[in-house]
C-alpha cells in the first residue's frame, strides 16, 4: 500500500463526498427529559456528546454518521455508529454504505477545516456547502478503499503499541496482593489539611500563553485537566502531585500528574503531609475526595477554607492513622486488574477477527 505522501490528493467539496448533509436542532437544558439517547453537540470531548437525553418529539436523530462543530469546538469531528440527537450546533455527514473505518479516516480529514475557523467565523450551512476536503484520489475519484485500509493500519500500529505498554505495566506492578476488601478494613474521617499540603496554581491568561509542550491545568472535568500545551512557566511548576478544581465545572474533581505542569489559580496542588507523593496513593486520595464533590455548586463554592476542612473517609490502620499501605496496594490492583482486562479483550478481538478471516 502507498504511503500517505505518495499517495495522489485531491480537494474535494463535501457535497460530493458526503450524501446527506444535515443540521441538527437545539434542545434547551431545560427541556432536556431524562433518558439515554446521546445527545450530540459542539464540545471537543467525549466524542461530541454533551450528556444524554429522552427526547424523542421535536428533535433531529441520526446514526452511524459523523458530526462537525458549527460553533463552539469549531471542526471537532466525531463518527457516531449509534443512534443520537444532535443540537444545532453541529452538522451530520452520511455517507451511504462507509464502513466504520471509511469514516474514522474522513473525520480526521474533515476536521482539518477547524484550521480555518473559530469563535468569530463559524462554519454555517452556506460555508460548509462550499467547503473542501483534501482526500486521497484513485484516477481523480476519491480513493475510499484506501482511507479504509489506512485507517485500519493506522489503528493496529497504535493497538500494538498500547498491548506492549500494559504488558509492560503489568510486569511492572508485578503480583495482585490479596488484601481485605473496602467493606472488610476500618474507616475514619480527616480533614483534608490534615492529611495534604494545599498550594496553589497561578492565574495564566490564553492570551498570555505561548504553544509548547508543558500541560497547562485547569479547573476541567475531563482530559486528565489539561487544558492546553504551553511553552510558559510560573511559581505553580509541579510534577508527581494531586491537582484538585476548586471551581469550574471541575469542582472538587482532581486529576494526578506525573509529568511537570503548571496550574491555573482555579487549581489546587496538593502533595502528601505524612507520606512521600505516589502515584497509587494519590489516586485512591483522588476518589476520597470526589465523594464531596455533592456538597458544593456554583451557589457553595469549594473555596480554599472549605476545602480545607472538607472531611473524607479513609482506610486506618488499627492506630486509627490512614492506612497508605492498604490504599496503595488496593489501587495497584485495581490497575493490574484494568491491564488485565484490556489484554485480554485485545486477544479476544484478535481470535475473533482471525476466525471471521478464516470463514
Amino acid at each position: 500500500m502507498q504511503k500517505i505522501d505518495e499517495k495522489a490528493w485531491e480537494a474535494i467539496r463535501l457535497t460530493e463526498i458526503f450524501d446527506t448533509i444535515s443540521r441538527g436542532k437545539r434542545i434547551k437544558k431545560s427541556d432536556q427529559i431524562p433518558g439515554d439517547i446521546p445527545y450530540v453537540s459542539s464540545t471537543a470531548f467525549a466524542n461530541g456528546t454533551d450528556g444524554n437525553c429522552g427526547n424523542e418529539v421535536n428533535v433531529r436523530k441520526f446514526g452511524n454518521c459523523l458530526t462537525i462543530a458549527n460553533s463552539g469546538s469549531v471542526g471537532a469531528c466525531f463518527y457516531h455508529p449509534y443512534n443520537f440527537v444532535a443540537s444545532d450546533h453541529v452538522t451530520a455527514l452520511s455517507r451511504e454504505g462507509a464502513s466504520k473505518d471509511c469514516y474514522l479516516g474522513l473525520s480526521a480529514l474533515v476536521a482539518r477545516l477547524g484550521e480555518k475557523y473559530n469563535f468569530n467565523r463559524e462554519i454555517n450551512d452556506v460555508r460548509i456547502s462550499r467547503e473542501r476536503i483534501m482526500l486521497p484520489v484513485n484516477a481523480g475519484a476519491p480513493d475510499y478503499e484506501y482511507i479504509e485500509r489506512i485507517t485500519q493500519q493506522k489503528r493496529q500500529i497504535m493497538l500494538d503499541k498500547y498491548r506492549v505498554y500494559a504488558q509492560k505495566r503489568v510486569a511492572d506492578l508485578g503480583k495482585e496482593v490479596e488484601i481485605l476488601t473496602l467493606a472488610e478494613v476500618p474507616w475514619d474521617s480527616f480533614t483534608i489539611s490534615d492529611i495534604f499540603d494545599i498550594l496553589p496554581g497561578k492565574r495564566l491568561v490564553a492570551a498570555d500563553t505561548t504553544p509548547g509542550n508543558r500541560p497547562f491545568i485547569g479547573a476541567l472535568d475531563n482530559n486528565n485537566g489539561v487544558a492546553r500545551f504551553v511553552n510558559d512557566t510560573n511559581v505553580s511548576l509541579d510534577k508527581n502531585v494531586l491537582g484538585v478544581n476548586y471551581n469550574g465545572n471541575g469542582m472538587v474533581i482532581g486529576f494526578y500528574h506525573p509529568y511537570e505542569c503548571i496550574f491555573s489559580d482555579d487549581v489546587k496542588r496538593f502533595h502528601l503531609k505524612h507520606h512521600a507523593d505516589n502515584a497509587f496513593i494519590l489516586l485512591f486520595m483522588k476518589v476520597a475526595i470526589l465523594q464531596q464533590k455533592s456538597k458544593f455548586g456554583y451557589l457553595y463554592k469549594f473555596n480554599a477554607e472549605r476545602m480545607a476542612n472538607t472531611r473524607i473517609m479513609l482506610p486506618v490502620t488499627d492506630e486509627g492513622m490512614p492506612d497508605y499501605q492498604y490504599m496503595e496496594q488496593y489501587a495497584k490492583n485495581m490497575m493490574l486488574r484494568k491491564y488485565k482486562q484490556y489484554l485480554a479483550y485485545l486477544d479476544s478481538k484478535e481470535k475473533a477477527e482471525s476466525h471471521s478471516t478464516s470463514v
